[in-house]
């Protein structure tokens, strides 16, 4: 096996790309952050775990599960308001246009909104924040000390090891969604991060790596329709709760958004899985190799 070009530098470029994305995003809030912004930042601590996870066995194995286990704390801390937006943004769009069910979606919309977690504390907030920081730091430094500053070349005894724990971990990934098969519903949810995780590192890999050219938009693809059909089967489960709560009169009216939201997931489902055929027909034809 060939060891792609500059795997060291890449990943130290990757961490400095990912610390000044967080960063930008951070700049943005001003409070408990929400909507996109929220959707965005989420976003990127899971490319921080993924790339963490990834690059983890270099200098030493295990090292990399610091800044994993930040970036994944933070997330985790901001995951349920995450799921409430989400929720109301979808109830409030599925019945916009339905003049029976619309006034029931704004006062269950309403609802969530009211009872919703407003996240971290911001003493949390800024301890879990100065955590991730202080990972990143030593995650620099750590590649850094793996570079000669007078040949601008990096220690090649890392990166044999990091290029063969890369292909390790990508082979892997690949094999646990190969063996996951189409999923039923209750299977899409961890397929879907299957797919992200080997999407995340094939897209580190780069150039350097071929199979991104023809997996990347499949698993994107994919990745889309399960996290769609995901958020409707969270949605439907917040309609239950709330209709649970209620009074009879409002139980019955709550309950009446469930056939059209059913009808939504099982559509989507059958998008998600034929998303999967197409992604798992691709999978099969392609060596994880470097080039």
């Amino acid at each position: 096996m060939a060891s792609p070009p500059r795997l060291v530098s890449r990943t130290a470029a990757a961490l400095s790309e990912r610390r000044a994305r967080l960063d930008a995003l951070l700049a943005r809030v001003s409070g408990p952050p929400g909507g996109e912004t929220l959707h965005d930042l989420r976003v990127a601590l899971r490319r921080i775990a993924a790339l963490a996870r990834l690059t983890g066995d270099v200098p030493r194995k295990g090292d990399g599960k610091a800044l994993r286990a930040a970036a994944r704390d933070l997330r985790r801390a901001l995951s349920m308001r995450r799921t409430q937006d989400v929720a109301r943004s979808l109830l409030l769009a599925r019945f916009r246009r339905d003049p029976r069910r619309r006034a029931v979606a704004v006062r269950l919309a309403a609802r969530l909104a009211k009872e919703g977690d407003p996240g971290p504390s911001p003493e949390r907030t800024r301890a879990l924040l100065a955590r991730l920081r202080r990972t990143f730091t030593r995650r620099d430094l750590a590649f850094a000390r793996l570079h000669d500053p007078l040949t601008g070349t990096a220690d090649p005894g890392a990166e044999k090891t990091l290029a063969k724990s890369v292909r390790r971990r990508l082979r892997r990934a690949a094999k646990r969604l190969r063996d996951a098969g189409t999923p039923g519903p209750a299977g899409l949810h961890p397929a879907r991060i299957l797919a992200r995780d080997l999407r995340y590192g094939l897209e580190f890999a780069g150039d350097a790596m071929p199979a991104p050219d023809a997996l990347v938009p499949l698993l994107a693809e994919f990745q889309d329709a399960a996290g769609h059909a995901h958020d409707l089967a969270e949605l439907i489960g917040e309609v239950r709760r709330l209709a649970g709560r209620s009074r009879a009169a409002a139980r019955r009216e709550a309950l009446r958004l469930l056939p059209p939201l059913l009808g939504a997931e099982e559509r989507a489902v059958a998008r998600a899985q034929a998303s999967s055929r197409r992604l798992l027909a691709r999978l099969e034809l392609s060596e994880l190799e470097w080039s």
